[in-house]
């Protein structure tokens, strides 16, 4: 198996999440407890002990080892749950991932069949629309010859 493991500065991997999340220095110190001292000497580490690492992967709801071995052909369950639910706090496994993404694809295909009824209920108007058009060119002209024929 050939697995590639990517180079990753951790600390500023954490400034990045710690930044999307809009959590102070002092708060991440809060969470892993640490001062915010020591979280300024985190992020200007390359690396960092495993234990440490796991506490601040907690603290920032983000798991940081993915960083090192990306795997490109796996759905994350967190991800999966937000584009299902927009709920990460879901406990989701893969068979009521299965379950749920195969009743999206349902509602998919409902609303694309909806869809193509729509279009041609619009065809079917646009169509009567021209009719309508057609028979009020043809009554502006019966007007025309009843009125030449009275003058």
């Amino acid at each position: 198996m050939n697995i590639k493991v990517s180079p990753v500065h951790v600390g500023q991997a954490i400034e990045k999440r710690r930044n999307e999340l809009g959590i102070s220095k002092s708060e991440l110190g809060r969470r892993i407890g640490v001062t915010q001292q020591h979280v300024n000497r985190i992020l200007e580490r390359e690396t960092m002990e495993t234990n440490k690492l796991v506490k601040v992967c907690e603290a920032l709801d983000f798991n940081f080892f993915a960083l090192f071995c990306p795997m490109q052909h796996q759905i994350s369950a967190y991800l999966a749950a937000v584009a299902v639910d927009g709920n990460a706090h879901n406990n989701i496994g893969d068979a009521e991932l299965a379950a749920q993404l195969n009743k999206v694809q349902s509602e998919v295909e409902n609303k694309n069949e909806t869809i193509l009824l729509l279009k041609e209920q619009i065809e079917s108007l646009n169509a009567q629309i021209k009719r309508l058009d057609s028979n009020l060119k043809d009554k502006d002209a019966i007007i025309e010859l009843l009125k030449e024929r009275r003058q």
